[in-house]
């Protein structure tokens, strides 16, 4: 056997002394790493989450931390620990393997720190979700690994540095909802690579460069909610667009609708509440992958072209509060795939296909405010409804309540007010759709009496027939509406959390026309003014505690005001008004401590007005008007006691009968007594006694 040569010795010996500087090389650089994290937890106000980052523990098992093979921290991710401080205290010099720096959902603050442009290994920094102010720093375009910037939901102001136009490898920018300013730097189309865009929800202004669409990467690009404005630029022929969602909503760009030829792939686009006018084009149906199409509140004009039936996989569409004119296209069926299309507030005339009621993935229609005019389609034997939300207001339809709808038991929310429907109201309606929580039949030329089967639409929150011929009396079943009864069971009107649409319902509130769309959901009441409703008010209707509004006005209701009408609570509404009421105003109606707007004029009513609480507010004396044996505040009509409420006088013979009580209580034992001390001879001398006493006392004095 050979003996190691000298040399063989020296190799090995070298070899130990290089593994043992190494190791202690990587010891010491594991070692500084987390004095710097340690010393960056001691800064912090609150960071029990980070328990276990001690001297005891491995780094590499520290919360968050994750190293490299040779132990190195390659990244830190620390998302939702409710870590609160700032980000400047952190030694980024420390850490120059990290790649991946997650801080988004925490409390933390102050300036984003310059320093972070010495961490030359990161392509991750997601800083959203948090409180930092101040600008962004220029020094993050030094970073040349960069990949992703996550900067979004925070307080950042001033421009965006034009030296981020350096991140030539940066895939991702998201500066979401922060309040930045400034038009885009000139050079931004330098991000070749980029493939997400996200700057909505800040204030940027000015024109996009021209030479914009050279983001031929770009995927997903969101400017929605700024102020930026002019005319898109063109397209360029040699374009190679990879868009797969594009929303330019809510700024004030301008000229025509974008070509956006070569965008094949485009499957979300939101071009709403701008100035865009001029014409839908027809280029638009290029977009074969097209899913979402949204184009409302813009001065759009002319037809919608018939090409748009080749979107065979849409399924938002919103053309609404636009200028659009003429008939819908007679392929409009073709919509198989559609779920939520809002027409509203346009031109649109005609009449809806025949084969209308094949859309039978549609959940939410909108035609409301347009001139369509006819009768409903019918739907085949087969129909399948899937509809919870359907507007039909503010046209010139015709016909009896549609019969299609009897199939339709998901239905949540229906407005066909303000056409020309007439007939009588089904009493189908209470059992074929039975989650009905909106239903406005007003302005109408409805007939016959309201159906009490109405009373068991257990949903049911907001009731309008105003403006009708109904006859009658009202329900006293209308007593057991349950969600009126009840105003913490009113549900959210959202249709979807897949889609941002919301229901929403016109109504006279407090004397005036509003529109109500988010907070419909807070929202309970019933309008049956403008009919020929004749007897009683039902006493019944005083159970609905959750009601904030009742008009009953303009009918030939008589009797008088329901007693308990005070337990209405949460009223703000009361329109009683242009009836036949008697009788005196119950003093209960002072005890609603919400009601802003009442008005029970031109009745029969008598008595004084009762006083108090909220009422005191209401000042207005034609609330009162053409009830001739009213008196008292606001009227300026003083009250004799003959012309008081048979209640109040009631209550003020009771307080008659208190005081005389109180009276002879005083003066019998008045009586008792001196008859007691006159009487009684010891009594007696005791009491001259002590008067002799104290005249003494004073004499003396």
């Amino acid at each position: 056997m050979r003996r190691p040569t000298q040399a063989h010795l020296v190799g090995t010996a070298a070899l130990f002394l290089l593994a043992a500087a190494i190791s202690a090389a990587t010891v010491a650089a594991v070692t500084s790493e987390a004095d710097a994290l340690l010393a960056w937890k001691t800064s912090l106000v609150n960071a029990t989450a980070l328990s276990n980052w001690t001297r005891g523990t491995p780094v590499c098992d520290w919360t968050g931390v994750f190293c490299n093979i040779n132990g190195g921290i390659r990244g830190l991710n620390l998302p939702g620990l409710g870590l609160s401080g700032e980000l400047d205290t952190l030694d980024t010099a420390a850490l120059p393997e990290l790649a991946s720096l997650n801080l988004q959902r925490n409390n933390l603050g102050g300036p984003i720190p310059a320093s972070i442009s010495r961490l030359r290994s990161l392509k991750v920094v997601d800083l959203s979700g948090n409180g930092f102010n101040g600008s962004i720093p220029p020094q993050l375009g030094d970073m040349p690994s960069l990949a992703a910037l996550y900067l979004y939901e925070n307080n950042l102001s001033g421009e965006i540095p034009r030296q981020l136009c350096n991140l030539l490898s940066v895939q991702s920018l998201d500066m979401f909802n922060n309040r930045l300013t400034g038009e885009l730097p000139n050079c931004w189309c330098n991000l070749q690579s980029l493939r997400y865009m996200r700057l909505s929800n800040n204030r940027l202004t000015g024109e996009l460069p021209d030479c914009w669409w050279n983001l031929q990467a770009l995927e997903s690009m969101f400017l929605s909610n700024n102020s930026f404005s002019g005319e898109i630029p063109a397209v360029k022929p040699s374009h190679n667009c990879s868009l797969t969602s594009l929303s330019l909503a809510g700024n004030a760009f301008s000229g025509a609708l974008p070509l956006l030829e070569g965008c094949n792939s485009l499957a979300i686009l939101d071009l709403s509440s701008n100035m865009f006018n001029n014409t839908i084009p027809p280029q638009l149906s290029s977009m074969r992958s097209l899913t979402d199409l949204r184009l409302y509140n813009n001065n759009l004009v002319g037809n919608i072209p018939h090409q748009l039936c080749s979107h065979l996989s849409i399924q938002t569409l919103d053309l609404s509060n636009n200028r659009l004119t003429g008939d819908l296209p007679d392929c409009w069926c073709k919509f198989q795939a559609l779920m939520f299309m809002d027409l509203s507030n346009n031109h649109l005339t005609g009449k809806l296909p025949d084969c209308w009621w094949s859309l039978e993935a549609l959940i939410f229609m909108d035609l409301s405010n347009n001139s369509f005019s006819s009768k409903i389609p019918a739907a085949m034997a087969s129909h399948s409804c899937s509809l919870r939300s359907l507007y039909l207001a503010g046209n010139g339809f015709i016909g009896a309540f549609p019969p299609v709808l009897e199939g339709c038991n998901s239905l949540s929310s229906l407005d066909m007010g303000n056409n020309k429907f007439f007939g009588v109201i089904p009493p189908w309606i209470g059992s074929q759709i039975p989650l009905l929580r909106i239903l406005s039949l007003k302005s109408n030329n409805f007939t016959g009496e309201i159906p009490l089967e109405l009373s068991r639409l257990s949903q049911l929150q907001l009731l309008d027939m105003a403006n009708n011929s109904l006859t009658g009396s009202i329900p006293v079943a209308f007593g057991s509406l349950t969600s009126m009864m009840h105003p913490k069971n009113l549900s959210t009107t959202k249709p979807s959390d897949k889609f941002n649409y919301y229901d929403r319902i016109d109504i006279i509130w407090k004397g005036q026309y509003t529109i109500f769309r988010k907070d419909i959901q807070l929202l309970a009441g019933v309008d049956l003014s403008g009919n020929l409703l004749s007897r009683c008010i039902p006493e019944e209707l005083t159970n609905l505690q959750g009601l904030q509004f009742l008009n009953l006005s303009r009918n030939n209701l008589s009797c008088s005001i329901p007693k308990n009408i005070g337990s209405l609570t949460f009223l703000e509404s009361l329109d009683l008004s242009s009836n036949g009421l008697t009788g005196a105003i119950p003093w209960s109606i002072s005890s609603l401590p919400w009601l802003a707007s009442l008005n029970v004029s031109n009745n029969l009513l008598s008595g004084k007005i009762p006083t108090g609480n909220q009422l005191q507010t209401l000042t207005d004396p034609s609330i009162y008007f053409n009830n001739s044996g009213l008196c008292g505040f606001p009227l300026n009509i003083s009250c004799a006691n003959t012309s008081l409420a048979p209640d109040e006088r009631n209550g003020e013979e009771e307080d008659h009968w208190m005081y005389y009580c109180v009276i002879a209580g005083i003066v019998s034992g008045l009586w008792l007594w001196f008859g007691t001390l006159f009487t009684v001879k010891s009594w007696r001398c005791c009491f001259l006694s002590f008067v002799n006493g104290m005249q003494c006392k004073i004499m003396k004095n």
